[in-house]
């Protein structure tokens, strides 16, 4: 089973972006002014309304796991720790998708909801298991979700040839490759537009930005109260 985390991954890119946003309104801003605080509490209810949304997708999603295991009698959980991975180097982008991965907590929430469900739930390195062929044991650098074996041709998915090698590691048991995979999303992601929420007060600032500027640049004799229309 593959649970996608990348919901989660688009709310935060999409929070980064907004918070961008609003600095460069604020920055246009005089210290204290009455916009200058209302962009402060739009950021504030864009962070709370931010945090609720990928809690609510955390909880879903490593409660899919959890349930998963269960009904297939599952007695105990290896999770491998990637926080060697974030400690690498791989440019702008990935560096700030890995400063995002909040994955002690996704390990947390997995560890509490197996311990309801008296499921033992352990963790460990997963260092070099999504580099390694499951059959034959080669190991090169790859690319793209796909995973490709340059010496004898073997085919899977990427973060299922991990979880394979993983499982020789926690047990020492080699299992074959599943045929069957079941991919699952934590929730339904979906953009509020209701009153009150910080995207429908972001989205308000945006359409306001322009007019003001307009109003400012409009000379005193041909503003509406002054304008000649004959």
């Amino acid at each position: 089973m593959v649970v996608s985390g990348r919901g989660i991954r688009s709310i935060k890119r999409l929070h980064s972006k907004q918070l961008g946003e609003i600095q460069k309104l604020r920055s246009r801003c005089k210290k204290g002014s009455r916009r200058w605080r209302k962009l402060g509490n739009t950021r504030a209810r864009l962070t709370l309304h931010h945090e609720r949304r990928v809690r609510d997708l955390r909880h879903k999603g490593t409660r899919q796991v959890v349930d998963f295991c269960k009904d297939r009698g599952i007695e105990a959980i290896f999770i491998g720790n990637p926080d060697g991975v974030r400690r690498k180097d791989s440019g702008r982008h990935h560096n700030q998708r890995m400063s995002q991965w909040e994955y002690g907590k996704d390990i947390d929430y997995l560890q509490q909801k197996s311990e309801q469900d008296r499921i033992v739930c352990f963790t460990g390195d997963e260092r070099g298991t999504s580099s390694r062929c499951p059959v034959c044991g080669h190991r090169h650098k790859l690319k793209g979700r796909n995973w490709r074996c340059k010496a004898c041709g073997f085919e899977g998915h990427r973060d299922i040839v991990g979880a394979v090698n993983m499982h020789q590691i926690a047990y020492n048991q080699v299992v074959p490759f599943p045929k069957r995979i079941t991919y699952l999303r934590p929730g339904v992601l979906r953009r509020s537009s209701s009153p009150g929420t910080g995207q429908r007060c972001l989205a308000e600032l945006r359409t306001q930005a322009p007019q003001q500027e307009c109003l400012k640049r409009v000379p005193p004799w041909d503003s509406p109260q002054t304008a000649n229309l004959g």
